[in-house]
């Protein structure tokens, strides 16, 4: 498994525009969102030991894989992610009733609008097309790349971007 530093200097490579960030702190939770509600329709039911989805399921993997990569990051991105959980549930819970399509529907394309859009103003590809694994290593390079806006954690910052002076 790469670290998330190697990850970071990669995805960083395709998000140097300041407008190509802020389109994706909006479009990568509306897309996990989405997502989480797509993935909610399928029930997991072992009756008498316990029910759950393929959202949680999905969210509990992920969020492991984050903590394996950067603990202090993952501990700021899971109350994120329980939120976009717990409304995913909101939508899917009764099983892919219209509302829940729609919405998943609806999400799916905002959020990767978002993406594209931001990629057409950096006039550069997302780093996904060269790396599937990319898309998954954005939750947690967006929530650094608030730290860094915060002024917290620069040695991280340092380490993905070397001595690059217009950064975040």
């Amino acid at each position: 498994m790469k670290s998330f530093i190697e990850q970071a200097q990669f995805y960083a490579a395709y998000h140097q525009n300041m407008q190509t960030r802020y389109t994706h702190m909006a479009g990568v939770p509306i897309i996990i969102l989405s997502i989480m509600i797509l993935l909610g329709f399928i029930k997991i039911i072992m009756p008498g030991v316990f029910a759950t989805n393929l959202a949680c399921l999905g969210t509990l993997i992920a969020l492991i894989y984050y903590f394996r990569l950067n603990w202090q990051l993952a501990l700021a991105l899971t109350p994120i992610m329980i939120i976009l959980l717990l409304i995913a549930n909101w939508f899917s819970q009764d099983g892919p009733t219209t509302l829940g399509v729609w919405s998943f529907v609806i999400l799916f394309i905002l959020g990767w609008g978002l993406q594209f859009y931001g990629h057409y103003l950096e006039g550069k590809k997302p780093a996904f097309m060269d790396n599937l694994c990319q898309a998954l290593i954005a939750p947690l390079y967006l929530v650094a790349e608030l730290f860094f806006m915060a002024g917290l954690m620069q040695s991280l910052k340092k380490q993905i971007y070397g001595t690059e002076k217009d950064t975040l």
